[in-house]
């Protein structure tokens, strides 16, 4: 029976450790866009700061090991990127499609940027293009759609929660982009310049090419960020249900 009572207290214990660390919801009916959007602002702070009781990490800023885009003639590694600016992000719209059982979000973040350390060879789009150093993406504005289809299960409390199964995500960068990257072409000025002016004159082009691999395993934090936040909470303290 000591046994029994001394487990039963460790995981109250816990559970009340984890509940008190999470963001504060304000309760919404699930079919109350504007509510869902306006309780889901007030914790974007707080949210990106990262909950290491529910194992979500940090999104602000993010950290990505290593991204590689192999495409289009343009092989592209960038290590150790640190994205910043997505705690300051808009959230643009939350929709629970309570039928089609799908999770609908946008939000935008003003400005991003993206550092890390870079090794580049063959073509960016019409040009050649070879380096290894530093870069910094600018991006003024960047939209993202979010489509997360989800199921009402049980979490590891025993209490009704919202558990995301998947995510498809489009974005849209319409305003500027800026790159810069030291060590092209060994360091080589005018074709450095050259290659800078292409870059920033043909970032729209760029992005359209390139934004899906840049941005897939930002997305992949960001999902999984959100599904732990969900799942760690019953759905009868963050919804009128």
């Amino acid at each position: 029976m000591s046994a029994l009572f001394n487990t039963i207290l460790f995981l109250t214990l816990q559970a009340t450790i984890v509940l008190s660390a999470l963001p504060q919801v304000d309760k919404c009916s699930l079919s109350d866009a504007g509510c869902l959007k306006t309780s889901a602002q007030k914790i974007v702070t707080a949210f990106t700061a990262g909950i290491p009781e529910v194992g979500s990490e940090t999104l602000e800023p993010i950290h990505v090991k290593t991204i590689k885009i192999d495409l289009s003639g343009l092989k592209l590694t960038v290590k150790d990127a640190v994205i910043t600016g997505l705690g300051t992000s808009k959230i643009e719209n939350l929709v629970f499609d309570t039928d089609k059982k799908i999770v609908k979000l946008t939000f935008v973040s003003t400005p991003i940027e993206l550092k890390g350390q870079y090794k580049a060879a063959g073509r960016l789009l019409i040009l050649p293009i070879s380096g290894d150093g530093d870069v910094t993406i600018f991006i003024d504005k960047l939209v993202l759609h979010m489509d997360m289809p989800y199921e009402i299960t049980k979490n590891e409390n025993g209490k009704d929660a919202i558990e995301l199964k998947s995510y498809k995500y489009t974005y849209e960068n319409t305003v500027r982009t800026h790159f810069t990257l030291t060590n092209l072409f060994n360091g080589n000025k005018e074709l450095s310049d050259t290659m800078h002016t292409f870059m920033n004159e043909n970032w729209q082009a760029i992005s359209q090419e390139f934004g899906n691999p840049m941005l897939e395993k930002p997305m992949q934090k960001i999902f999984t960020a959100i599904r732990k936040f969900l799942l760690a909470q019953a759905l009868e303290d963050i919804a009128v249900v």
